[in-house]
């Protein structure tokens, strides 16, 4: 039953990144997050509390970024958390917090932690060397 579980949220987790950055579709972020979701991201002051406040930040993102690709590397999962090590590129296109619009492609090796609630919604996710 526990390698069910964590079958389910490795593919929660691969579903999420991979609808946002490869798919651009938002409605991903309902389906796969928590309405009281909290969002860690590297280099940001504040965290991102709640799915609104979280569905703002990704539709800003992809406004300031194109031509975008995250590549899975590996995916791990253990009790209620999921890690997941990428390649992502983009092309920056406008200022995206406080980050000037480079016009230029950047690739960088990003890693995200998912914590998942008893219901299967992702309740809180660290995002550490996107961009």
């Amino acid at each position: 039953m526990v390698e069910a579980s964590l079958e389910a949220r490795k593919k929660t987790a691969f579903r999420m990144l991979d609808g946002i950055f490869n798919k651009g579709i938002l409605i991903v972020i309902d389906e796969t997050c928590s309405k009281n979701i909290i969002v860690h991201v590297s280099r940001s002051a504040n965290d991102i509390k709640g799915i609104k406040a979280f569905e703002d930040y990704v539709k800003g993102f992809l406004e300031a970024f194109t031509d975008i690709h995250l590549h899975v590397d590996d995916l791990h999962a253990e009790g209620d958390t999921v890690d997941v090590h990428a390649t992502f590129t983009a092309t920056n296109i406008t200022p995206f917090h406080g980050m000037p619009a480079t016009k230029e492609e950047v690739t960088t090796a990003p890693v995200f932690f998912f914590k998942f609630g008893p219901d299967g919604k992702i309740v809180e996710h660290w995002q550490e060397n996107l961009l």
